[in-house]
């Protein structure tokens, strides 16, 4: 489904803050494959990414009425921020290491299919580097998205991605894979 423009976005979370169910369903319909993405890039899993963002979701319900619209961009940070929180509860509960605390160091003997051997090579970038480049390609947000997810400026979000591009190609350069 499309994302919403700013002004249809902004009436569908004023009405949902009024009470529309509705206009939350239509919300969640536009939404929540971007946090699905990210979700799943973090878990692996997707039955803990479904609940992860089912979770997210009705949490967001919960706290529509303390938002302030001011942009998409802060509303998709206000949800990133929920999610966040709900994937730290995961990674806690499931006793799991998150991709963003594994050891930057740790080679890898193995070279699997090309996108579980670039996800691997995506765990040894810091956590905002692999933030930048999950939220970019894997919800598909655009850097103004970024960086209000991330709390940081637009600016930063792309020099973090291009950081990150030049980080994750020396990698790949070191190990001589080819994809």
């Amino acid at each position: 489904m499309d994302q919403p423009s700013s002004q249809e976005l902004w009436k569908l979370i004023k009405e949902a803050q009024n009470g529309s169910e509705e206009a939350f369903q239509e919300i969640f319909e536009r939404l929540s494959n971007k946090f699905f993405a990210y979700a799943f890039s973090r878990t692996s899993n997707r039955d803990d990414a479904l609940d992860i963002v089912q979770e997210t979701f009705i949490e967001l319900w919960q706290a529509l009425n303390r938002f302030q619209y001011r942009s998409n961009e802060s509303f998709y940070g206000f949800v990133f921020t929920i999610t966040k929180r709900k994937l730290s509860r995961y990674y806690k509960s499931k006793r799991v290491i998150p991709l963003d605390q594994i050891n930057p160091g740790k080679s890898y003997e193995m070279k699997q299919e090309d996108y579980r051997y670039l996800l691997k090579q995506m765990n040894g970038l810091t956590a905002n580097y692999q933030d930048v480049l999950t939220l970019r390609y894997w919800s598909d947000m655009t850097f103004g998205e970024i960086a209000a997810a991330l709390n940081i400026k637009e600016t930063t979000a792309k020099v973090w991605h291009y950081r990150a591009l030049k980080q994750l190609k020396i990698n790949l350069d070191k190990d001589e894979y080819i994809f």
